[in-house]
């Protein structure tokens, strides 16, 4: 199995790209827009419905951009919203990550993934995520999602080979890289929020004047041009990258060489105060390069439209008696950050 992050093979790996890409022009990002309000609206449901009590949003979160994956990927979601449930392929992936969690030699994974029972839930996983793309591949859909763009190059043949291995890693990675990292961030988002509720107002402030649909959203181009926005997202992405250490890479020394005051949250770092960054380079969340994310841009769609269509309608602070020191001593690394609990509290304006 490989995927279009995990091949060593250069030229595989651009003529793979190649093939992504057309999964996230400028019209499947706006088809997709559409399809992604829709889970929003149940989202947002599940946020009214707490009136007011702890509301769990490492769970919600979770809930939300595993069903925006499920149809972006697949054309199809898990109902999760509406039984307020995890889908069992959830389990199956947090468990199935859970021995990336140690700092082993690389080599040593591919050594762990044979040993019996240590990497049982991956398998598990992968065999699930494997299914879904078989289901897909007989599904006839009017919708383009990001698999039907990774089918195309088969003209409708069945896949065998090299062709079949690239398929199962990418539904594997398209899922892992979709919900897990933008969940993570967006968690995240709002623990700073309610740690520094100050940057709500200047939020609502940059919100004010902008057009709605009749879902409550923004347009996500204007959503874009917003700079203290930005600046939360990228200042979360800073202090809490979704995928911190997992991968071997040369980086930046810890310390104020980047980025002044480096523990302190400063979405103004990002456009108003250009003397707290020192050296933007040092910044890459979505990675660099040729490898870089490719789902980019769908990825900053999505924070930003749920971020603005939260904060919009509702002021949020801690649950009683939740401890954000607990909070980040409970954070989990298994490649991508896994969040502990964290209960908010949301009452509509």
């Amino acid at each position: 199995m490989v995927s279009l992050q995990s091949t060593r093979d250069k030229s595989l790996h651009d003529q793979r790209r190649r093939v992504w890409s057309g999964a996230f022009g400028d019209r499947n990002m706006r088809d997709y827009e559409k399809r992604m309000a829709q889970y929003r609206a149940l989202l947002v449901k599940a946020i009214d419905e707490s009136k007011n009590k702890p509301f769990d949003v490492t769970k919600w979160f979770n809930l939300y951009t595993f069903e925006v994956m499920g149809d972006l990927a697949f054309g199809a979601s898990f109902g999760m919203l509406e039984t307020s449930k995890e889908h069992e392929a959830i389990k199956l992936l947090n468990s199935g990550l859970a021995p990336l969690a140690y700092m082993f030699p690389t080599w040593f994974f591919r050594l762990m993934t044979g040993i019996p029972g240590i990497a049982r839930d991956w398998w598990k996983f992968i065999s699930y995520c494997t299914s879904q793309m078989e289901k897909r591949m007989k599904m006839k859909s009017s919708n383009p999602d990001i698999m039907s763009y990774l089918l195309k190059p088969l003209n409708n043949q069945t896949p065998t080979g090299l062709d079949y291995m690239l398929l199962q890693g990418d539904s594997q990675l398209v899922i892992v890289a979709g919900s897990d990292t933008t969940s993570a961030t967006l968690i995240h988002i709002f623990r700073f929020l309610v740690e520094h509720p100050q940057h709500v107002n200047v939020l609502r402030t940059e919100f004010k004047n902008l057009p709605r649909t009749e879902l409550g959203d923004y347009q996500p181009p204007d959503l874009a041009e917003l700079k203290h926005l930005n600046g939360v997202i990228n200042e979360a992405l800073r202090l809490f990258p979704p995928v911190p250490s997992a991968l071997p890479r040369v980086t930046p020394p810890e310390g104020p060489e980047c980025y002044p005051k480096p523990e302190e949250f400063i979405p103004e770092r990002w456009y108003s105060r250009p003397d707290l960054m020192q050296d933007a380079s040092g910044f890459a969340p979505f990675s660099a390069g040729p490898y870089g994310c490719i789902a980019r841009p769908l990825a900053l769609l999505s924070i930003r439209a749920t971020v603005a269509r939260i904060l919009v309608d509702y002021d949020v602070c801690l649950a009683p008696g939740v401890s954000l020191n607990e909070f980040d001593k409970g954070l989990k690394e298994h490649f991508t950050l896994a969040p502990a609990p964290l209960k908010l509290c949301f009452n509509k304006l």
